[in-house]
Parts: C-alpha cells; sequence; structure tokens
C-alpha cells in the first residue's frame, strides 16, 4: 500500500453535490451513492480523477488498474469508509473514494483487496484501518520476502489487522506480488541487474512517486511499494560489492 496525495475533486462531482446540498431534498435530489452512479458523465469524471491520482495502481493491493479498448474502466469505484456506515453525503465524499481492482461485476471469487474488505471497518474499528490516505501508511508496512507483507512493527496492530482484513497475504496476490518484484530484479530472461540498470531503476520509480505527487499524469509500476524496498537494498548491495573491490 502507498500513501495516496488525493488531488480537487472533478469539477463535474463538485457541481452535482452542491446542487443537492442546497437543495436539501434527498428525495427530489438523492445525494447518495446510487444517485451518483446514474449520471455518467459523473461518474467518468470521479473514475478518470481517481485513477490518475494513483498513478493507475489500486489503492490496497497494487494491481495495475486500466480501461478497456472501449474505455470502460477495469476497476471499481471504493469507499474508505464503507456505505453501511456513511451518513449524508459521505458516500459521495471524494475523499472516502478510491479506485480498486477488480472491475465491477467481475466473473470469479476474490479474496483479497476491496473484495475481502467489505464494508470493514466499522465506526468503532476504524482505528483498526491503515487507509492509504495516511502520509505514513507505506512505512507501516514491510515486506520479509518476495511475496510475504507484515506490520513494520509487532505492535502495530492496525497494521495486522489491516494485512488480514484486505487479505494482503491471500495466496493469488502473493503470487502476483512476488512476479512484479522478481521481474523488476531479473527483467530480462533471469538475468540480475547490474548496479547501473538497478540504480536506473531506483531513479525512475522515485522520479515516477515524485511527479505523481506534484500533479502529473504519471503511470506507476504494479506494485511499486513493495518492489522499492528490494531495489533499494539490490543497488545497497551491489555498491557494496563494486566498493569492496582492488582499486575502488
Amino acid at each position: 500500500m502507498r500513501t495516496i496525495n488525493k488531488r480537487p475533486p472533478p469539477n463535474e462531482l463538485v457541481e452535482w453535490r452542491q446542487q443537492r446540498i442546497a437543495a436539501a431534498d434527498d428525495v427530489a435530489m438523492p445525494f447518495n451513492y446510487d444517485a451518483m452512479r446514474s449520471n455518467s458523465d459523473v461518474v467518468k469524471a470521479v473514475e478518470l480523477a481517481l485513477f490518475r491520482e494513483q498513478g493507475g495502481i489500486c489503492a490496497y493491493t497494487g494491481i495495475k488498474l486500466g480501461f478497456s479498448t472501449d474505455t470502460r474502466p477495469l476497476f471499481h469505484i471504493e469507499h474508505l469508509k464503507a456505505q453501511d456506515h456513511c451518513q449524508r453525503g459521505e458516500d459521495t465524499d471524494y475523499r472516502n473514494l478510491v479506485a480498486c481492482w477488480p472491475e465491477p461485476n467481475f466473473k470469479g471469487h476474490v479474496e483479497y483487496g476491496a473484495n475481502q474488505k467489505g464494508a470493514w471497518p466499522s465506526p468503532s474499528e476504524a482505528g483498526n484501518f491503515v487507509s492509504p490516505l495516511l502520509a505514513n501508511c507505506t512505512l507501516r508496512f514491510v515486506y520479509r520476502t518476495k511475496s510475504q507483507i507484515a506490520a513494520a512493527r509487532d505492535d502495530d496492530t492496525a497494521a495486522v489487522e489491516t494485512i488480514r482484513m484486505l487479505g494482503l497475504n491471500f495466496k493469488e496476490l502473493k503470487a502476483r506480488r512476488r512476479e512484479a518484484i522478481q521481474g523488476a530484479l531479473k527483467p530480462k530472461r533471469g538475468q540480475q541487474l547490474n548496479l547501473a540498470q538497478a540504480r536506473k531503476i531506483k531513479t525512475e520509480m522515485e522520479r515516477a512517486e515524485v511527479d505523481l505527487n506534484n500533479g502529473g499524469n504519471i503511470s506507476l509500476r504494479a506494485f511499486c511499494f513493495a518492489i522499492k524496498p528490494f531495489i533499494d537494498r539490490e543497488v545497497r548491495k551491489l555498491e557494496g560489492i563494486r566498493n569492496s573491490r582492488p582499486n575502488n
């Protein structure tokens, strides 16, 4: 999970919400998510805005998101605070919305990420959820192996519970994460990176994060937050090898 820096909501959503706030009539002008879904222009604007501010990766898992050839989103709009627990207007509040895999009406059983989270957490459990909007959320997790995610601190019960409730160590997700990390470390037919290549990947990933956080339309690498510590480790290892050689 990486920290998402929320951008201003799209104008289409702002105008739609302002009309309903002014009307204060939930019967004539319903203000909930179902009503928003009935306005295709608003939905499309929200989907594109979420996709761009997240760099095209899932808010919880890091899976690559995208659009089909007919511009249909291959992801869904997820509520950080579940709709079941929202008060009036909260389920259409842009800060409560993120983009997550899989797409709506996905044909398959998914036991991780947004599908696994469901209506968790309840208001009384909110303190146990490490939201991707938290500034330090990335630092709350570590990768013990190329697939296994864990809390960075054993006493961080919220990180432990978030991993469990989002199924972030489910075998299918672990396999996808491992493949992404291995693909970064050995991009050419299993050939290990040299120092120049490792540094290049590290620099590119860091630059992409900065550009995205500065408002750029940047496409992040799938599972980039899981790949980064392994690339950093590889750079340090290769630098150590180089520095230990004679005449260096």
